[in-house]
């Protein structure tokens, strides 16, 4: 078993729920009172989100490197970014990191490979449905995505960061999700993805009749298959 180094706080809550997923499957697995070995470098989000407003990738990358390099220190075997939007910055973290890093990429293509899915549709932060890095990845494995309408995707960031961060969700935020999902519903779509670790608090299955690809919990999933030797192609 692998020691998993894991960078969280972007957001708390989602951070939560990874650690949650990640002790309750291998409790489940294993019995007793056996968990695993896990460090976390809890990062301040604000210092984040203000280099993302500025499209400073290389701040980004230069405050997720610091994070890797302590938890490199601190015993870790590999590592993982418990958020979308700050995968932006991997392709300038993969030269320079001291860890592998675990990617929620790759992880969520190999769900949709597996599943056949060919079309889908992208939610998250702005940054995540516009800068690209989740639609080249899954180009790369024949997969398309499609993203919101402009207004909707200004919309959907900022239920996000007012809200869900927050751990907060308004009435009006939950029906502007599922209009958002019946509109991809009609433009084809064979399948959504949660492209934002928050955005499982405000989408759930009976919301849409497409299945949903929840980021975080096929992440969670192959971090603890990851450290215990299964490889991401390897069947379940």
């Amino acid at each position: 078993m692998k020691h998993i180094g894991l960078i969280g706080g972007l957001s708390p809550e989602s951070t939560v729920h990874y650690y949650q997923i990640l002790c309750r499957e291998y409790n489940r697995e294993h019995g007793g009172l056996n968990f695993p070995e896990i460090t976390l470098v809890s990062l301040n989000l604000q210092q984040l989100v203000t280099r993302f407003e500025r499209n400073d990738w290389d701040g980004v990358a230069a405050i997720l490197s610091t994070a890797l390099h302590r938890l490199k220190k601190a015993g870790a075997e590999f590592a993982a970014i418990l958020a979308n939007t700050p995968h932006n910055a991997y392709d300038r973290l993969r030269e320079t990191t001291p860890l592998e890093i675990l990617t929620i990429m790759e992880a969520t293509a190999t769900a949709l490979q597996r599943d056949g899915r060919r079309h889908v549709g992208l939610l998250g932060t702005k940054a995540t449905m516009e800068f690209g890095f989740f639609q080249q990845h899954f180009a790369a494995r024949g997969i398309t995505t499609r993203v919101l309408e402009a207004a909707q995707r200004q919309e959907l960031d900022r239920i996000i960061w007012e809200e869900l961060t927050h751990g907060r969700i308004e009435p009006a935020s939950r029906a502007a999700a599922r209009t958002m999902l019946a509109d991809m519903a009609r433009q084809g779509m064979e399948a959504i993805i949660l492209g934002c670790t928050e955005l499982s608090l405000l989408i759930e299955p009976a919301d849409t009749p497409l299945p949903l690809y929840d980021t975080t919990r096929l992440h969670a999933e192959a971090i603890l298959a990851f450290a215990q030797g299964q490889k991401l192609d390897d069947p379940p």
